[in-house]
Order: structure tokens, then sequence, then C-alpha cells
């Protein structure tokens, strides 16, 4: 691959006329030339260097032109030892003397060169070399040589990129450290990869395919993950970029990790490995490493990974269930187990059975158990179970039907599809019977691997080519037919690779098959008789699943999906597939008022597409329905209704609280929850305060207080101090509630900041608040402070056995008269009636002749 071509094929180099080689433009990926594939060595693809092919040989280096298609060879003088090729000449060594030779045979000595040179890059315009450890940068233009780096011996990997030279510095299986230097400069860096496959430049930093993914590793060694997924190969382009074959196309990628396409391809970069059919859904397995799963409903226009991989054995695809086999596991449906056993679909897909346990794989229970050999078809197993009968068991109905047959004859996996059964080992020969009536047997001969289809038997068979060499061909013998005519398909995959072909498994006369190229094909037996009981198509597609996603949504985009399936209970009347799809919808506009009319949207009809999506307002409650027609034009009723509404109801206030209406220690926490269908995700908190004597400010709305996560704040009070809080929530889908109510708290005044008059104590006591009380000892003796203001007074007191009582004014007015008298002694908080706002003096004033100890006052300016 150079900037400017790149090589493919979808041929395989061991069948007999293998593909040539195609140079494509990575521009446009048109086929500019073909090369044939060389006898020898078929599979090794040609060497792209610039704008040429290049073919070394013993002494001689022929370059092709891809533009032109001119051939020209440069030869290795005799006195001169070749030391390697690049974009439009060879690289010559004469003892210490390096020298860059040109088509036209002239040559320029490589200045500032010097020792074994072994070229460890090269672009359109420069060649990396490697010179027993010193690495250097060589312009094809000039000759001149840029040391880059000294090493103990060439670097097993280095690169050019744009502006750098990178290079491997040490390498374990799971890791890989790079070092590297500006071209230009002499800044210096390095990179830990830690992966140890193989490395690729992309643009001035390192990429790694992993399975089907890439994954980017900065200069700074930041590993970048998803980068590129569904990459089945990737190529340095030599420009900072690479080309891969991913997700449908052949694109170019630089470090941004766009795809810009260069040609649409298939799905799948390699060839196939297994195949499998259903109605118009095909399904192929690859043969990279990953065998990845891949699938097209529309004749390969587009494919698509399934997100499974399938090794080891073949997958079965039979009605709408897959079988595969992943690593250890083999997988149907929801059931998994071990993938080294006998696992096996039944036709139709509806059982499947692992050695002699028979499962349903809907319900994924097992029904039956029963002893090997035997076919699964629909809903029924059948086994010869004693000589001369075969009797199949309906697994749902319970029923058994018994069938004469011939003695000796034996049933083996998959083979009863619709009317007929394959039976081997019967006196006079195999034999094909009718499981329905009243068609006579078939005497027929057929070997192990023959795929019984519906109405017919697919084996492998040999032919010729045109040239007289053995090829692998598909026979088809048709059962309908009393006189078993036959046709011949192919070639296929199989001469010197493994076969792979499937019957349908949808019950239509189709099968599946790789051609030599290894790529995917299928064949469509419209010459088959018709089945003598057959009857048209009159059953329309059933619903098996549909969904309009969560009943309460937290996005605006709605998606309705759903699935159908075409039965063919009765033998008889085959089914023809479904066709096409219709989608109605109504809508409620908001949580109390009505439906609409059911609207059937114009792009909605006849489509062939399983999932639709709009856009819903918050609030908008969007109900649909489907319906789907058949091939033969019969047409479902509408399905029943699935809804999904945009949210559009904001969380609801539940409580708050800041602590108590008076705290009595500084730290505390403002907690607050909330209810909503979506639950909440983030809240604002805001707050206002008061210093003593001083009115609620104006509301603050801190910045780290928004969209909190936490249902919790933490804030510290001051002496006199009263702090509000209110807060709102916000879901996910962006509905905010309103702010609730406003909750306080205050942080009180110690006794020690109120004036004593008369005969007041000062002590302490470790059951005061912050320590200290005062104490007035005689009628009349008071506390006084002015120009305090509230609608409520709160009083600290050490209530206990002997104690007095007060009476307590604000701005000259009596609020409450309070006794301090208990059985026991404890600090007490005692509120006072709800007042005015007032602002002015204080006074408690003892009101009797025993002590009463004053331990704070809190003044609340807002009554919650």
């Amino acid at each position: 691959m150079t900037s400017q071509y790149y090589v493919t094929s979808y041929g395989q180099p061991n069948d007999l006329a293998p593909e040539p080689w195609e140079i494509q433009s990575t521009t446009n990926g048109a086929t500019v030339r073909t090369i044939d594939r060389s006898t020898e060595q078929p599979d090794q693809a040609p060497s792209l260097l610039g704008k040429y092919a290049v073919q070394v040989g013993s002494g001689v280096v022929t370059f092709r032109d891809l533009s032109t298609d001119a051939s020209s060879q440069l030869g290795v003088p005799a006195d001169a030892v070749y030391e390697g090729v690049y974009a439009g000449g060879i690289l010559l060594r004469r003892g210490s003397t390096i020298s860059l030779r040109a088509l036209n045979s002239t040559e320029k000595t490589v200045t500032g060169a010097a020792g074994d040179p072994t070229i460890l890059d090269s672009n359109d315009s420069s060649l990396l070399l490697g010179m027993s450890g010193r690495v250097a940068i060589v312009d094809l233009a000039t000759g001149a040589a840029t040391a880059v780096t000294t090493l103990t011996a060439n670097p097993a990997w280095a690169a050019l990129t744009p502006n750098r030279v990178i290079w491997q510095t040490a390498a374990t299986e799971t890791t890989r450290s790079l070092a590297w230097k500006q071209r230009t400069t002499a800044t210096t860096g390095t990179i830990q990869v830690p992966y140890g496959e193989p490395i690729l430049p992309l643009g001035d930093d390192i990429a790694v395919r992993l399975g089907s993914e890439l994954i980017k590793v900065s200069g700074t060694s930041t590993v970048t993950r998803p980068f590129v997924t569904g990459v089945h190969d990737a190529a340095d382009l030599t420009t900072g970029r690479l080309l891969v074959s991913a997700q449908s196309k052949i694109a170019s990628v630089g470090p941004d990790g766009v795809l810009q396409t260069v040609k649409a391809t298939p799905a799948f970069a390699a060839q196939v490995q297994y195949v499998g059919l259903s109605g118009a859904r095909l399904v192929t397995s690859d043969q990279q490493p990953a065998h990845t799963l891949y699938e097209t409903a529309n004749n390969g226009t587009a494919w698509t990974a399934t997100g499974g991989s399938n090794t080891g054995k073949p997958f079965q695809l039979e009605g709408t269930t897959l079988l595969s086999f992943d690593a250890t596991t083999a997988r149907v449906g929801d059931l998994t187990f071990p993938a080294a056993d006998d696992v096996v679909l039944g036709k139709g897909g509806k059982l499947v059975a692992h050695y002699g346990e028979i499962y349903d794989v809907a319900t994924k229970t097992k029904r039956l158990g029963l002893a090997p050999p035997f076919a699964l078809a629909g809903n029924t197993a059948w086994k010869v179970t004693e000589p001369g009968v075969l009797q199949g068991q309906d697994v749902t109905a319970g029923t058994t039907k018994t069938i004469s047959v011939a003695s000796g004859c034996a049933i083996g996996p998959n083979a009863v599809n619709g009317r007929w059964a394959l039976l081997t080992g019967c006196a006079g020969g195999n034999q094909v019977i009718d499981v329905t009536g009243p068609e006579p047997p078939r005497n027929l001969a057929v070997p192990a691997d023959a795929q019984l289809g519906n109405g017919f038997v697919a084996q492998l068979t040999t032919g010729e080519d045109t040239n007289g060499l053995s090829t692998k061909e598909l026979l088809v013998t048709d059962l309908n037919d009393a006189a078993l005519g036959r046709r011949r398909y192919g070639p296929i995959l199989g001469r010197l690779q493994q076969a792979t072909f499937r019957a349908d498994g949808s019950g239509q006369p189709k099968i599946a098959y790789a051609d030599p190229a290894a790529r995917p094909r299928v064949i469509t037996l419209d010459w088959l008789k018709p089945d003598p009981q057959q009857r048209t198509d009159q059953t329309p597609p059933v619903l098996t699943t549909a969904s309009a996603g969560d009943r309460i949504r937290d996005f605006t985009t709605a998606t309705f999906n759903w699935a159908f399936t075409d039965p063919a209970d009765d033998p008889h009347e085959p089914a023809t597939g479904i066709e096409s799809y219709d989608v109605r919808i109504q809508q409620r506009p908001t949580p109390t008022s009505p439906y609409g009319a059911w609207r059937e949207i114009a792009g909605w009809q006849g489509i062939k597409i399983t999932e639709v999506s709009l856009t819903a307002n918050p609030g908008v409650d969007t109900c649909w329905q489907v319906r789907s027609r058949d091939k033969a034009l019969n047409l479902s009723a509408w399905s029943a209704s699935y809804c999904s509404e945009t949210d559009g109801t904001a969380p609801t206030y539940v409580t708050s609280r800041p602590g108590d209406r008076v705290i009595l220690t500084p730290a505390q926490r403002y907690s607050y929850s909330f209810t909503d269908n979506l639950d909440p995700v983030a809240y604002d908190v805001a707050y206002r305060g008061a210093a003593p004597g001083q009115p609620l400010g104006a509301w603050v709305y801190p910045a780290a207080w928004t969209t909190l996560q936490d249902t919790s704040v933490a804030w510290g009070a001051n002496a006199g101090s009263e702090r509000c809080f209110q807060v709102r929530a916000r879901d996910v889908i962006g509905n905010v509630s309103g702010w609730s109510p406003q909750t306080c708290s205050v942080y009180p005044q110690d006794d020690r900041a109120l004036t004593s008059v008369g005969s007041v104590a000062r002590g302490s006591s470790a059951l005061a608040f912050l320590g200290t009380t005062s104490t007035l000892n005689a009628k009349g003796a008071a506390l006084t402070k002015s120009g305090e203001s509230g609608v409520r007074i709160a009083l600290v007191t050490l209530n206990g056995p002997g104690q007095g009582s007060v009476d307590v004014y604000h701005a000259g007015v009596k609020v409450a008269s309070v006794s301090l008298a208990a059985a026991t002694q404890s600090r007490k908080v005692t509120y006072l009636p709800v007042t005015a706002y007032r602002t002015g003096e204080v006074r408690v004033v003892s009101t009797s002749t025993a002590p009463a100890a004053v331990d704070g006052i809190a003044f609340l300016r807002s009554s919650p």
C-alpha cells in the first residue's frame, strides 16, 4: 500500500482459477490495474512503493508504473551490493559509500551515512535508514542524511510520521515501549503502549488493532478506546493516515478518528467461513481470527455485525433462531451449552437438542428427554422407536404420530423438513418418506453431509471446469418430483478448502453457499415441482415482540421497534415471508388531556424496516401500533398499543431541614429530599442570613451549591446569627421544581452577650451552652441587650430544683413568663410566643427570690 494505491482481492489462491490482484486508488477505490497471481506463490500480494508495483529478482528490480502500465528494469551494478528498494529506485552500498540509484540509472551519494544500511521505513520523499544502530532520514531528492538517534542496534520497528520519527526500544508479549524525536527540532519523548499487537503510525501517534477495534495511543501514552470499531484490516498510507477496512467500507482515518470513505465494501473484509439462510436473512461468519458474524436482509446491499462470532463448528440458522458456537459456548437465544457438546437446532428454530435433552428455545425449558438419534422439526421430535416404526412426538400439543417405514431405517439430526423425512440404512437403500402422506417413499442415495430442504435435498458432488480440472458443485434433487429431477450448481468453495452450504431455514426453496472466491451466494430453486398438497399462504404475520421503551423515558427521542413472524404451522400452507409494515401513532399532549386520533404517518406505511423514531416534547405521551403484511398480501390486525411518555414532571419537594430551629452547635448540615418518577439528579441550594440585631438579607445563590449531586450541604453558624435555606431539584431530562419553602436555624447568643443589672452571678457549668451561665439571684435582677430584632424569642436556661422564674420583655412589651423549676437539672430551650416583628431592647427579669440560671438567648426572624 502507498499513499496512492492499495492491493485487494477476494480470490482464493487455493481454488482452480484464482482472481487476479486488484490495484485500487486510495482516492475513490477505482481499480486502476490488475496483476495476475504468481503460480508459485499465489497468496503473495504485490509490493507497492509510491506509484509502482515492485518485483525484486536476482540482480534486477522491475518497476511497473501503475498509472501508465509501463515497466522498467533497474539492474544492480557488479561492484555494488543491493540493500533495498524505494519508490523509484534502489539503495546500493559500495564499501562504506551508500548511494541511491534512480530508474534512469543515475546515482547520487547519500551524504552523512555510514555503516551497513537497512531500510526501516519509507514514503514518497524519504527513507528511514538504520545503519548499525545509527538511525537517519535520507532525502530522496538530495541524498542528504539527517541523523535521528544512535542505538546499540537497529530498532525492531520504526516509522516516519509527518513530524516525527518513532522507534521501538523494548517489547514484551503484552506491551511495547517506544521513543520519538521531532524531525525538525531536538524535542524527544516516549510512548508506552499497553498492548503486544503490531503497531501502526497514526499522524504523530500510534494505533493498535485489537480484534475488530482500532485503538489510539498518543505521544503522551494516552490511550483512546474505542477509537474506530468494526475494523477488519488496517495499513499505513505513509501520509499520517491509515487505510482501513471497517464498517462496510474501505476508508482512510487520521488522528481525529473520522472515517473518510474510499469505497463501499461488503461488511466483512475476509471471505466467508460458514453461511446460513432463513428467508431474506443471510448470515455469514468470516475467516478473520475473530470469526465475526454478519447478516444482511437486502441481498447484500447492507451488512450488519450481529455482535457475536462463530468458531469451530458451522452455526445453524432455522426460522428466526440462530445457534452459534462462540469459543467454548454454544448460544441459542438465552440458552447456552458447552460448544464441544453435540448441540443441534431443529428445523423451524423452535427446539434445540443437547445430546438427549430437548429444549424449547422460546421458554428455555426442557421439554423432552430422548435417546439419540432423532430429528427435530417445528415442535415435533422424530425417532425410529422400533424396527419399521417412525414416531413423531409433538412436545407442545403432547400428541404422537406413528408412521410405518422399511426395516433397518434410522433417522438423524436435521433429517425432517416440512413434509419429507430422510431415512438412512433402510433395507433397499436410503428413503425419503412423506410424514404427512400420502406420497410414496422415494429411494435416494445421499452422503452424510447432504442438506434436507423443504422439498429438496442438496449434496456435494464433483464436477470439472473448462480445463478439465475437478471442482466442487451442488447437486439438488427435487423430492416433490416422483422422478427425482436433479440440477447442478457451482462451482462452489470446497475443492481444497472446506465447503459451506445450507438449505433455507425458513422453508423456502433456496440454498446459501460460498463460491470459489469464498463469497456468499444464494440459489433460488424456482424449478422445483410444487407440493401436490400445497395451498396458497392464507395466514397473516404474527407479532412476536414490540417495544416503545420505558413507560416514562428520560429523553425526547421516542423509538418503537417490533418483530413479526409469518407462521407456517400447516406444512401444506407454506409461509411466503414478511413483505412490509405499517405504523400509526396517537399522542396525548399533557398527562391530563385526552389522546388524539390515530395518525398513519405517510413515511411509515409499507416500510421494510422494523424500527421508527420521533421527537416528542416533555409531557407528551406517544402510543404506537404496527401491523404487517406477508408476500401473499395477508394483513395482520393492528397490534396492541405500546406507549412511552417523555417525562414532563418536575421533582416534588418532600422535606428539608438545616438543623433544629435553635441550634446549640455551629457545625450543621442542610439536608433535603424530593421524589420524582425518574429520580432527581441535581439540586440547587440558596440561603440568606441575618447577623445579631439585623433582619434577614437577600437570597444568595452560591456557584458551589448549583447542580449538586448530594442531598445535603454543610454550613456553619455564628453567635446570634440566623440562616435560612431553600432548595430546588431537576431530573435527568431537565424538568426543574420550584424553590422549596424556606427553613431556618438560629445560633443563640451566650449569656455573656447580655448586660447584668442587680444581683447577677456569672458562673460556669458543664451543662451550659458554651459552658457559662448568668444566675439572677434576687427579684428584679436582670439581663439586658439593646437593638435586637425578631418575631420570636427562644430562651436557653438551666432548669432544675429550686430554680425561680423570669419575665421576658422585648421593645418594652412583655412577651412571656418562664419558670425554670424542674425535678432534675438540665439545659432547656424555651420558645416564647410569636409576636409582631420588633426591634429594641430585650430584658430578662427575675420575678422571684429563687435563683434563675440564664444560659443564652436566640432571636428568630421568621416564624417557621
